[in-house]
């Protein structure tokens, strides 16, 4: 089979770790041939020195995408096609942005679109709701024109796509934490020397503001004063991300380490005592694997979403209640065998998730099974 695999629109976020992840896991399946078109994100970490013969490496960047680059990302993806030939096109992160001629398999994360129970959806004034209205038209219409096929991470965003796209042809495969998580942490420390009284909080994000990052500055005031100087936020921004997004005073109990790359985050995990996510929509989050294989306890917000993945491997807070959000970060800290409990749950949880080699394998299967139908034409509905 010879694969086209798409990441030219990727930038940066949890998107770019899942397509790095399936790149790699495809060098165990050698009979393929791969022809991968790298973007700003994949191709600002993947070195193309070492992968065997039949992969080779294209370099695109489209920006930031709006309407008027539909016909050049159209016109220049059906050139990388025509050369290529592939039997098969895998976009990891969708909208692709383009119609090919073999069968597509696209990859949705779009929440926004599928839980508008989402407080951050709720909360949305006038302006924004409109704004994210007309994008889900246009992106909807987008996935049903160019996709044969889409694959989600659980099976709760599989029903939701179904019935917001109007398809049968969704299949679930989980993410997981990558194949780094499975080598022993060896790079030097990324924070300073940790007091032994302070626990440690990490979130590992790019900023979007369904991410709810800035309830972060709000826990720290609601935290009880006996409390206040033993906890510690770890960030992936940076300090003018911080600024810009969250507030222009960096509280002395955060530390920001910049974006990191994927084969240092089990370092990072090293270093921090539990994993943080506010978060208000997700499709999945590799964050919360990793903090299981990596024996972190796990607080997140309680949200349907979260309890579908961690289930009894997180401990949960309201959406957008900092002071709900401290007294966990309290429980947490005070209970030993609350902590214990935790990471217990969350390593029998990492059964329920498709390995990294699994997920690849899944993958091409789907491709394969593309490729035998023979439907180059047909999409979603079936129609050209």
């Amino acid at each position: 089979m010879r694969l086209l695999i798409n990441t030219s629109k990727l930038r940066f976020g949890g998107a770019v770790q899942v397509a790095l992840s399936f790149i790699h896991e495809c060098r165990h399946h050698d009979q393929h041939e791969y022809h991968v078109v790298l973007g700003p994100g994949a191709g600002g970490v993947l070195d193309p020195v070492g992968f065997p013969s039949n992969f080779h490496f294209y370099r695109k960047s489209f920006g930031i995408v709006n309407l008027r680059k539909l016909p050049r990302i159209q016109r220049e993806m059906s050139g990388f096609e025509s050369s290529i030939k592939p039997d098969c096109v895998v976009t990891t992160a969708g909208p692709a942005y383009w119609r090919s001629r073999a069968p597509h398999l696209i990859g949705f994360n779009r929440p926004l679109f599928i839980y508008p129970e989402s407080p951050y959806v709720k909360n949305m004034g006038a302006a924004d709701r409109i704004r994210l209205a007309a994008q889900k038209a246009v992106h909807c219409r987008l996935y049903k024109r160019d996709a044969d096929a889409l694959i989600v991470q659980t099976d709760d965003v599989n029903e939701r796509v179904r019935r917001l796209l109007g398809t049968e042809r969704v299949y679930t495969v989980t993410n997981n934490h990558n194949g780094w998580f499975e080598i022993p942490p060896e790079s030097l420390p990324l924070l300073p020397a940790q007091q032994s009284s302070v626990t440690r909080f990490l979130t590992v994000s790019s900023y979007y503001p369904h991410k709810n990052l800035e309830i972060i500055p709000e826990i720290l005031e609601a935290l009880p004063i006996a409390f206040q100087g033993r906890v510690e936020f770890v960030l992936t921004l940076t300090e003018n991300e911080y600024r810009a997004r969250i507030g222009t005073e960096i509280p002395a109990q955060v530390r920001l380490v910049g974006p990191i790359p994927p084969p240092a985050c089990p370092a990072l995990y090293a270093e921090c005592d539990a994993m943080f996510l506010p978060t208000l929509a997700e499709c999945f989050s590799a964050s919360y694997p990793e903090a299981m294989k990596m024996g972190k306890p796990i607080l997140t917000t309680d949200l349907g979403f979260a309890r579908s993945i961690c289930e009894n491997a997180a401990l949960y807070f309201r959406p957008r209640d900092a002071r709900a959000a401290a007294q966990q970060i309290v429980r947490l800290i005070e209970k030993d065998d609350l902590r214990n409990a935790l990471r217990l749950a969350g390593t029998a949880r990492l059964a329920a998730f498709d390995s990294p080699s699994e997920r690849a394998r899944k993958i091409l299967g789907i491709c394969e099974q593309l490729i035998d139908e023979q439907r180059p034409i047909s999409r979603l509905h079936g129609t050209a």
